[in-house]
C-alpha cells in the first residue's frame, strides 16, 4: 500500500521533529521544512497533505497556502499556531485551509487530523469514480459500441479500486441489490453471495457492531449520506475493520436507493491503537504515563464520591537515584528504573493504577481503601521492597525511596489539588530525611510523618544537637604486646538529662532514616578532631582517634572537602584521624562511595572497615579499596574458646588482612581466653571492656599522661 506523503513546515526545529516522528510511527511519508524557501520545492503532485504553522520567519504559513491552492488544489492543508491569532486563522480558513490546529499540538490530535482529511480526500477521489460509475451507467443504452466501451471502462474501475463498491435499497433489511466483484478480495465471499441473500451483507457485521451500523444506514436516509466505521467479518471467520461511505441516489427506475463503498481500513485503526498506546503509555517501563494517570486519577476521586469509600494517592520519588546514572550513564539508569517499575507492580492490587509521572517519579492511585492506614502499610512495603539491592552492571546498588500520601477528603476533589498535596507530602519526607513517607491529612498541621512516636524522637535528636546534649565518650585501642594506648575510638552518646544516657543504638538509626546522620556526622567529626589536637597540645602521647561514618556520609555532596575544612580549623594532621565504615554499608554502596574513599586516603586520612566478618566481602573488592584496617566483628571475638569454628574464622581474617598489608584489630575483648588468642595469631591490637570501657575525655587524658599497659592486671 502506497504511504501518504505529507509535509511539514514549522521553524522550530525541536517542534518540527517531533510532529514528523509522530506521523511517521502512524506510517506516513514526511518531508520538513523549516520556511518558504524550502517548503516550495517539495510541493508537486505526490504530496497527499500538508502541515502549515501561521507564524514562521520571513514569509508566512498563508502564503505557503496561497501557493498549494494554487498549483495543488485537490491537496488538504492544516494550519497551525501558537499565538491563537483569530485574524490569521479566520484568513487561512477563507484561503482554503480545512482545519486550524493550536500549538502545543496533543500527539493522537495530530495525527487522528492527518488521517481524517486524507481519508477524506481518498473519499473525495472514491466518490467522483462513483460518479463516473453513474455517468456510464446511464448512458449504456445509447449503443452497443457505447455499451461494450462503458462496461470495459466500468469494470476497470470496479477492478482497479480496493474498496467495493454496491448498491442496495432503503428498506429495513437494507438488501444488497449490487455489488462488485472484488468483493471477494475484500471478504472471500463472491458477489452473488451478497445479492442472492437479502440480509447476507448485515450479517457479516459484528454482533456487538450491528446495532450501530443500521443506526448510522438509518441516519444516511435522513441526512442523504453517512460514513461509518465497523467489524466485518472473512469468510474464513476473522473480523476485520471496514470504512463504509453511503449517500442517497435514484435508480434507473426513479427510486431511492443506496450507492456506497466498502474500504478495509484495519491498517489505520491499528495504527490508531499505536498512536493511543504512545499517548498514554510510559514507553521505557510499560506503565501508564502522566496523561492517563490523571484520567484515572479523575475517574477514581468520582467513584469514591458515589461510592461513599475512601481513597488515597502515593507520590514517590526515588532517593540515591543520580549516582546510577552519573557512575554507569543513562542506559543503566533506565534499566533500573524499569526494575523499580517492577517491584512497585509487585506491591499493589489489580484494581490500583500505578504510572511513571516522569523521569524518576511514580505514583499510585488506591480505590477503596478501608483506612488512611492502609495506604501507611503499602507506604512501608513500598519501601522495604525498593531497598532490596539491585545488580547493575556487575555490583550492588540500593536506592531508597520518599513517598508523600493525601487521603480523599471533601475538602479538595480535583486532580490538580489531589497531586499538589501528595507531592507536598513526598517533598516533606525529603526533607525529614528521604527513604520515609509522609502524610497530608488536611488538618492544621498540614503535612504529618508517618510515625507520631518517631516525629517526636526525631523533634528531640534536633534539638540535641543545637543544646549540646551530644556528648562524646573514647574507647582506647591498645596493642598486644605492651598495652600501651595507639589510638581512641570516638562513640557518641545522647545525654538527655533526667532521663538519662542513650546508647547510640538506639537513635542512630533513627538518624539514618531522617538524614540528621549527616548533621551529627559532623559534630562527631568536629568534636573528635578538637580534642585530639588538645590533648595534644596538652603534650600528651600522640595517638589518632578514630570516627564512625555512614555510607550516607560519604555520598553527601562535598563530604571529603568538609574533612579538610576540619582538619584545618582544629589544626590537626590527617594522619591523625581515622575514619570507620561498616562492613555492611561498603557491601551495599563501595561503588558509590569508592571514589571518596580514594579522595580522603589520598588526604593522609586512613580507612578502617568496622564490624569485619559480619558479611561475605570480597576479597577482590577488600583489594581494590583505600583501606587501612579491619576492625574485626565483635560476635567473632566473643566465641573464641567456645565449640565453634569462630578461632579459625577469626585467625583466617588475621592472616588475610597481613597478606593484604592491612592491621587487623579485634573489638569487643573480655576475657583472657580471647588475648591470648589474639597474641598467638599476631593481632595488631584490641578494644574492649578488658583494657577499658569507653570514658569521657578527661578520663582518656589520665590514661594516656600515665603511660602504662593497659593489659595484664
Amino acid at each position: 500500500m502506497k504511504q501518504s506523503r505529507s509535509l511539514i513546515v514549522e521553524d522550530q526545529e525541536s517542534i518540527r521533529e517531533a510532529y514528523g516522528q509522530f506521523l511517521e510511527q502512524a506510517g506516513f511519508l514526511v518531508c520538513a521544512a523549516e520556511g518558504y524557501d524550502q517548503a516550495i520545492p517539495l510541493i508537486d503532485s505526490s504530496l497527499d497533505i500538508a502541515l502549515l504553522d501561521i507564524q514562521l520567519v520571513g514569509r508566512s504559513g498563508l502564503d505557503i497556502l496561497a501557493y498549494i491552492r494554487e498549483h495543488q488544489p485537490g491537496c488538504p492543508v492544516i494550519m497551525m499556531s501558537g499565538f491563537a491569532d483569530k485574524e490569521n486563522t479566520i484568513d487561512a480558513l477563507r484561503q482554503g485551509a480545512v482545519e486550524y490546529l493550536e500549538k502545543p499540538v496533543n500527539p493522537h490530535e495530530l495525527v487522528h487530523s492527518v488521517k481524517h482529511w486524507l481519508d477524506f480526500r481518498a473519499l473525495q477521489q472514491e466518490n467522483q469514480r462513483l460518479q463516473d460509475f453513474q455517468a456510464i451507467y446511464q448512458r449504456l443504452q445509447q449503443s452497443e459500441t457505447q455499451i461494450r466501451k462503458a462496461n470495459e471502462r466500468l469494470n476497470f474501475l470496479l477492478t482497479s479500486t480496493a474498496a467495493v463498491i454496491y448498491a442496495s435499497n432503503i428498506s429495513q433489511d437494507f438488501a444488497t441489490t449490487f455489488i462488485s466483484d472484488n468483493v471477494m478480495r475484500l471478504c472471500g465471499y463472491d458477489a452473488e453471495t451478497f445479492t442472492s441473500e437479502p440480509r447476507f451483507r448485515l450479517d457479516c457485521v459484528h454482533p456487538e457492531d450491528l446495532e450501530h451500523v443500521c443506526s448510522e444506514l438509518q441516519r444516511a436516509v435522513e441526512q442523504g449520506s453517512n460514513r461509518f466505521e465497523y467489524r466485518f467479518q472473512h469468510k474464513d471467520g476473522h473480523y476485520f475493520w471496514v470504512g463504509d461511505e453511503v449517500r442517497l441516489a435514484k435508480d434507473q427506475h426513479g427510486q431511492l436507493e443506496f450507492l456506497g463503498f466498502i474500504a478495509d481500513i484495519s491498517e489505520h485503526k491499528q495504527n490508531e491503537e499505536k498512536i493511543t498506546q504512545m499517548a498514554y503509555t510510559d514507553l521505557l517501563t510499560g506503565l501508564p504515563n502522566r496523561s492517563l494517570y490523571y484520567d484515572r486519577l479523575k475517574q477514581a476521586i468520582a467513584q469514591a464520591r458515589r461510592s461513599q469509600t475512601a481513597m488515597a494517592v502515593l507520590f514517590m520519588d526515588l532517593d540515591y537515584f543520580k549516582p546510577i546514572n552519573d557512575e554507569l550513564g543513562h542506559e543503566w539508569g533506565d534499566k533500573a528504573l524499569i526494575e523499580v517499575g517492577r517491584r512497585l507492580l509487585g506491591c499493589i492490587r489489580e484494581t490500583d493504577t500505578l504510572a511513571r509521572i516522569g523521569g524518576d517519579e511514580f505514583s499510585i492511585i488506591l480505590g477503596d481503601i478501608g483506612s488512611e492506614q492502609s495506604a501507611c502499610t503499602l507506604a512501608d512495603k513500598i519501601i522495604a521492597v525498593i531497598q532490596e539491592p539491585m545488580i547493575l552492571k556487575e555490583s550492588r546498588y540500593v536506592l531508597g525511596i520518599s513517598i508523600g500520601i493525601c487521603v480523599e477528603t471533601h475538602d479538595y476533589s480535583d486532580t490538580e489539588t489531589f497531586m499538589r498535596l501528595a507531592d507536598a507530602a513526598m517533598y516533606q519526607a525529603k526533607e525529614m530525611g528521604r527513604n520515609r513517607y509522609c502524610v497530608f491529612r488536611g488538618d492544621a498541621e498540614g503535612v504529618v510523618g508517618g510515625r507520631d512516636d518517631e516525629l517526636d524522637l526525631e523533634k528531640a535528636l534536633r534539638q540535641a544537637i543545637s543544646n549540646d546534649e551530644l556528648v562524646v565518650y573514647y574507647q582506647p585501642k591498645v596493642d598486644l604486646k605492651h598495652g600501651l594506648i595507639t589510638g581512641t575510638h570516638a562513640l557518641l552518646r545522647w545525654d538527655r538529662g533526667d532521663a538519662g544516657i542513650v546508647m547510640p543504638d538506639q537513635f542512630l538509626p533513627l538518624a539514618n532514616r531522617t538524614g540528621l546522620i549527616v548533621a551529627i556526622g559532623e559534630w562527631v567529626l568536629r568534636h573528635a578532631c578538637r580534642q585530639n589536637r588538645t590533648w595534644q597540645e596538652a603534650g600528651l602521647p600522640i595517638v589518632p582517634v578514630s570516627v564512625n561514618v555512614t555510607a550516607e556520609q560519604l555520598r553527601h555532596a562535598g563530604f571529603k572537602d568538609l574533612v579538610m575544612r576540619i582538619l584545618q580549623q582544629s589544626r590537626l594532621d590527617a594522619g591523625m584521624l581515622e575514619l570507620e565504615i561498616s562492613e555492611g554499608d561498603l557491601m551495599l554502596h563501595g561503588a558509590a562511595v569508592s571514589q571518596t574513599m580514594n579522595e580522603l586516603n589520598a588526604l593522609g586520612v586512613k580507612i578502617t572497615i568496622d564490624n569485619f566478618g559480619s558479611g561475605f566481602f570480597s576479597l577482590q573488592s577488600l583489594k581494590s579499596m583505600a583501606i587501612h584496617e579491619l576492625k574485626m566483628n565483635r560476635s567473632l571475638v566473643n566465641q573464641i574458646g567456645q565449640e565453634s569454628d569462630s578461632g579459625q574464622i577469626a585467625n583466617a581474617i588475621i592472616a588475610m588482612g597481613h597478606i593484604l598489608n592491612h592491621q587487623v584489630v579485634a573489638e569487643g575483648v573480655e576475657t583472657s581466653d580471647q588475648l591470648q588468642f589474639l597474641r598467638d595469631h599476631d593481632s595488631d591490637g584490641m578494644l574492649g571492656y578488658l583494657s577499658s570501657p569507653p570514658l569521657p575525655a578527661d578520663a582518656i587524658a589520665l590514661q594516656l599522661k600515665e603511660r602504662k599497659s593497659m593489659l595484664d592486671g
